[in-house]
């Protein structure tokens, strides 16, 4: 074991020379024989190893048995280290481990010319999180500092919280070593589907393989001091589970209960290794495959069975299997979608937890926010409501923010933290920990990064300086000499983009405050490619009605958060050259511009929203002027923002008001009469019903020369579009959670000539797939096939898609919009 580190630290050291560290400083740990054995005392030891030679600092391991000469950092209390016992019996150290497990002190003294680090934890995890905040100083200070600080964590529970098939923090061993770093004490692994031993094949011999995996990663787990959960929206299942019991999917039934329970008691017979689980009964997403989902607390409509009464009684059943029977964790995220209803209402949330619902054994988690990751919105109110324990659960606030934004990372520190204390104000708070709903997958600089390098500070000491912890983060990634004035732009991010980016006006008192962007996205209403944006322009007139007694003080909003990333950029200016690497000096550069022009391209899409307006109900010649005015500003705007390096946003809206109001600037008259006449929701509903009617006439009446060329099965939680070419496939995503595409094969590629292609529905909900495109000479023969998944949540859409031979006129499947 001592060799071992000895020669990885050897090894990374000669790293740390090659890249410039010329002089290296020396220590030596020193760790009792049974401490050094612990899974996690020897993760913890290789972080710091590691960590140290990057930045020329020498670490070699000891047993106890003697002191040696040199810098010395001791671990693990009196009981745990036969030498701090003999420093604290020569009163080298005033210093004794807390009481807490979880808990830890740390000591620096001078002796002899050499310093002397003491951790002490209240136990071995403690002293392993002792360790980590020695790791933590050096990440920051780039030495090892003297150190002199007792640390007791305020929230016991810290979680990596789940979401869909896996959990963030728990699905392998590397995940579960940073979850370490950051205190996690409960992972999530596999989705609870993915586990069960179903009584149907092939779900039973893959669930097996899987639960043999598990058994490993929670092995894992627990010699890291871990818990380790499964999770599941509820209720999904495998259609065998009702076939075994004869249920139906009602409330009513008493075998659909009796399926529910038998679902978690057939998962904790067969992995019996696991701590608990996390259900969600709301935004049922988390099903794939052959499994079905049933909202239980929604469906069923001819029940009398209130809504209460069906969250109650779903969260005693399983309760009376998960914390009775198995005497597990049942942890219960109340996170819903609807404004009225639990997640959010203190009143429906104390009408399901009622002392009727035994406080052993289950942990609520409402989120912090009253509804999702956006500005504007006060804190949650249902905590502190009963005497069930709960943990509050984060989410990064960053819902402007796509996969390929790159734009500055959004620091929530702020938000945070009040929220945590306000909740924790009274004396008897029920919070007792808190979960990441997100997992660092890099060590990078981005948001994901800092929230959990935020909350990981937090849940130990809620009262922490959010500037210390700001500048800290910002040390670790910039350096030293950066971190002062980086930490001052991450700070202003959060106001950059709450004015920048939200309408204020409509930003309160709904469920979403954020009706305008997603994701990296600035989405279109309606069929826009079909409806010339009627419904586009329809849903941006309510906007305007909100905004219209107080346009002034709304662009006050917007031209305060273009002013504050203005403000980041110049700050930034003197900053840049105190960044070693040239590289992340210069991505930290495109990326606050990037943001800049973000928000000058929303404001210059809410300028032109209220001008086209104004103009369209009392066409004047000054409000002529005004429109061109926004019209050419946004264009201006939208140029530069997509020429910028890195540019990863999809501008449908902005595209449509552009669209629409060069229109009205060319005739508007011609412009009211084109909207008058474009066709309504219902009346497109209406024509792309008769166009399914006639796709299953022509595969009747052309069945022999029909070709199947394709097969598709893709969970669309909104509205996407599908374009084939030959062979390949692309999505181009308009609205909601992005499609998950389980399969789209081909039997033959589509062929480079103009044909008709008509999709025969297999299973989706309403509105199922149809065509937008036929394939033509001018597309470069792709066809576009619409997928609109119109209820809440996700759903399978899966057809096969065929095309005849002929052109769409001759078959009477002519597209009407064209």
């Amino acid at each position: 074991m001592y060799w071992h580190l000895t020669v990885v630290a050897g090894f990374v050291l000669c790293m740390a020379f090659s890249a410039g560290a010329w002089a290296a400083e020396t220590w030596t740990v020193v760790v009792g024989e049974a401490l050094a054995e612990d899974e996690a005392i020897q993760v913890a030891l290789d972080d710091l190893i590691e960590t140290g030679a990057v930045h020329g600092i020498d670490f070699a391991v000891t047993d106890d048995a003697a002191l040696p000469g040199g810098n010395v950092l001791v671990v693990g209390n009196s009981s745990r280290n036969a030498q701090l016992a003999r420093l604290v019996s020569e009163e080298a150290f005033d210093l004794d481990a807390p009481g807490d497990d979880q808990g830890y002190t740390i000591c620096t003294t001078a002796r002899g010319g050499r310093r002397i680090v003491a951790v002490a934890g209240g136990s071995a995890i403690g002293d392993v999180y002792g360790l980590y905040w020695v790791w933590d100083r050096i990440r920051v200070h780039k030495r090892l500092p003297d150190i002199d600080v007792t640390r007791v964590p305020t929230l016991k529970v810290r979680m990596g919280a789940a979401w869909g098939r896996r959990g963030f923090n728990g699905n392998s061993k590397e995940q579960m070593r940073r979850a370490l770093r950051h205190s996690s004490n409960w992972v999530a692994g596999p989705a609870v589907l993915d586990l069960v031993p179903w009584e149907a094949e092939p779900e039973r011999t893959v669930n097996a393989g899987n639960r043999d995996k598990t058994r490993k990663l929670i092995e894992y787990a627990h010699a890291l001091h871990m818990k380790y959960f499964a999770f599941a929206n509820e209720f999904t299942y495998h259609p065998s589970l009702l076939q075994q019991h004869g249920a139906t999917l009602s409330p009513e039934d008493p075998k659909f209960w009796d399926a529910l329970q038998d679902k978690f008691r057939k998962l904790f017979t067969a992995l019996p290794e696991l701590d608990g689980i996390e259900l969600c009964n709301d935004d049922i997403s988390g099903f794939w495959d052959n499994y079905r989902a049933y909202d239980v607390l929604h469906e069923s409509p001819e029940s009398d069975w209130s809504y209460a009464k069906r969250f109650r009684t779903f969260v005693q059943k399983v309760q009376e299997v998960v914390v009775d029977e198995f005497d597990k964790t049942y942890f219960h995220f109340t996170w819903g979608l609807r404004l009225h209803e639990q997640h959010c209402q203190a009143e429906v949330y104390c009408d399901i937890f009622t002392d009727d619902v035994p406080v052993e054994g289950l942990v609520c988690i409402p989120k912090i926010t009253t509804a999702d990751r956006w500005w504007h919105q006060p804190y949650n109110p249902t905590f502190n409501q009963t005497q069930h324990d709960t943990v509050v659960c984060f989410e990064t606030m960053n819902y402007y923010e796509g996969g390929n934004a790159n734009i500055f990372p959004t620091f929530s520190g702020q938000y945070f933290q009040t929220g945590l204390q306000t909740i924790l104000l009274p004396e008897d708070s029920n919070v007792k920990g808190a979960a990441t709903l997100a997992g660092a997958h890099a060590d990078d600089w981005g948001t994901t990064n800092a929230y959990s390098y935020v909350l990981y500070r937090l849940m130990w000491d809620p009262d922490e300086d959010i500037e210390v912890i700001a500048r800290d983060f910002c040390a670790i990634h910039f350096g030293p000499e950066a971190a002062e004035a980086m930490a001052g732009i991450y700070l202003l991010s959060p106001s950059a983009y709450k004015y920048g980016l939200h309408i204020e006006p409509v930003s309160y008192g709904q469920y979403n405050s954020f009706l305008h962007m997603r994701a990296g996205t600035f989405p279109a209403e309606g069929y826009s490619e079909i409806d010339g944006g009627r419904e586009h322009v329809a849903f941006l007139r309510e906007i305007y009605l909100r905004c219209k007694p107080w346009l002034t003080e709304t662009f006050l909003y917007l031209d305060h958060g273009l002013a504050v990333a203005e403000d980041m950029r110049a700050r930034y200016d003197a900053v840049r050259p105190h960044i070693a690497d040239p590289a992340v000096a210069e991505e930290v550069e495109n990326r606050l511009n990037m943001t800049r022009l973000l928000i000058a391209t929303n404001i210059g899409y809410v300028k032109t929203i209220f001008a086209y307006f104004e103009y369209m109900d009392r066409p004047t010649e000054t409000r002529r002027a005004a429109l061109d005015d926004a019209h050419a500003g946004l264009v201006e705007a939208r140029e530069a923002f997509v020429n910028a390096p890195g540019f990863g946003y999809q501008l449908f809206g902005v595209n449509q008001i552009i669209a629409n109001a060069r229109a009205a600037l060319d005739n508007v008259a011609a412009a009211k009469t084109a909207l008058e006449n474009a066709p309504t929701r219902a009346q497109l509903e209406q024509t792309i019903a008769d166009q399914q009617r006639r796709y299953a006439e022509v595969l009747q009446k052309h069945g022999e020369e029909a070709v199947h060329f394709a097969h598709l099965e893709a969970q669309i939680d909104g509205r996407d579009i599908l374009n084939i070419r030959g062979d390949t496939y692309t999505i181009d995503h308009l609205r909601w959670d992005g499609p998950h595409v389980k399969e789209c094969t081909f039997v033959v590629p589509l062929p480079q000539e103009g044909v008709t292609v008509v999709p025969k529905d297999i299973y989706s909900r309403p509105i199922h797939p149809f065509v937008l495109e036929q394939p033509t000479e001018e597309n470069d023969y792709t066809v576009r096939i619409y997928l609109d998944d119109l209820p809440g949540s996700k759903d399978w859409v899966i057809c096969d898609l065929y095309y005849v031979p002929q052109p769409p006129e001759s078959l009477g499947l002519a597209l009407p919009w064209k």
